[in-house]
């Protein structure tokens, strides 16, 4: 099979997967906290990649050329899941999905300062374009706004900010190297709020509406210990998919087909909770998708394939 269409192949594979991670992750958010997710997600992440390196003889590298930059990634990472994962725990997983793409013009647009990249009328129309449809997902019904849609435009943005931190730092650190780095950092942050919340103290009914942050971590259950195990396995592998569908293939190819992953997301809504986008909301989606879409075309016109070049997940 030709590497583009094994890309291609390798990317729907990964962003399905990576709904189906999700849909696990929003049916435990009534049982346990979201920071045992993560601990335990970044933990068996660790693990998993280490063993995918020693299986296929590349070297296992904990350290990383960029101290500072490596730890502000990571940060940017855990505060960026942490959101997208509550925000999702509290609005239609397809929104929440919708909402996370678009990174690319957060990416676009921070590439400005960051590398100096020139964006033309063209893209800044497109994004424009594509914010609207932001507006239409979180206004679906005129005057209740929610705020927890914010939470996945604050995690597309806080991703965007550590993909351009990537491309920095991928100058001397492997691919490997960075996300082992950030699942350690996430694993330690988690453990850190584990010891200091994690008995359930601040799990109260005032704070009813972040208790998926405050509950008290449990693993009592095999449903409970097999679901997390689950996430922390297909979540590595769809992750493992993704990078290697980028090394074997032109990102500016392929990335269009992350998309594909809103689809399964609908999909997923569907089968699980029984939610239909609205005809508003369906809108919205398809100015952020087609945008989005357009702007990598622009990009690969021009040879500036900023956003294109990492994935979004």
């Amino acid at each position: 099979m030709h590497d583009s269409r094994r890309g291609v192949f390798l990317v729907v594979i990964a962003m399905t997967i990576f709904s189906v991670q999700d849909v696990f992750i929003k049916l435990l958010s009534d049982d346990i906290s979201l920071f045992q997710v993560l601990f335990c997600r970044s933990s068996i992440g660790v693990l998993l990649i280490a063993g995918y390196l020693r299986f296929t003889g590349q070297r296992l590298q904990l350290g990383t050329a960029y101290p500072l930059l490596s730890i502000i990634r990571g940060l940017l990472f855990f505060l960026g899941y942490s959101a997208f994962y509550f925000g999702q725990s509290k609005v239609p997983i397809a929104n929440a999905t919708v909402l996370f793409l678009v990174s690319p013009f957060f990416i676009t647009i921070l590439s400005i300062f960051a590398f100096g990249s020139l964006v033309g009328y063209s893209r800044w129309i497109t994004m424009i374009i594509g914010f609207s449809g932001v507006i239409l997902i979180a206004r679906p019904e005129l005057g209740a706004f929610n705020l927890f849609y914010l939470f996945p435009l604050a995690s597309a943005l806080m991703y965007s900010i550590s993909m351009v931190i990537a491309k920095i730092t991928a100058e001397k650190d492997t691919v490997y190297q960075q996300i082992i780095f950030m699942y350690l950092i996430t694993a330690m942050l988690s453990g850190a709020l584990g010891l200091l919340i994690g008995d359930g103290s601040f799990d109260s009914a005032e704070l009813e509406s972040i208790q998926f942050m405050t509950r008290a971590w449990s693993f009592d259950g095999l449903y409970i210990v097999i679901t997390i195990i689950a996430i922390s396995f297909i979540g590595t592998i769809a992750y493992l998919m993704l990078t290697s569908a980028y090394r074997i293939s032109d990102p500016a190819k392929i990335t269009p087909f992350e998309y594909s992953g809103l689809l399964a997301a609908i999909v997923c809504g569907y089968l699980v909770w029984d939610n239909v986008p609205s005809q508003t909301e369906a809108i919205g989606m398809t100015l952020i998708v087609g945008s989005g879409m357009f702007l990598y075309y622009r990009e690969h016109l021009r040879g500036q394939a900023v956003a294109a070049e990492t994935p979004l997940r």
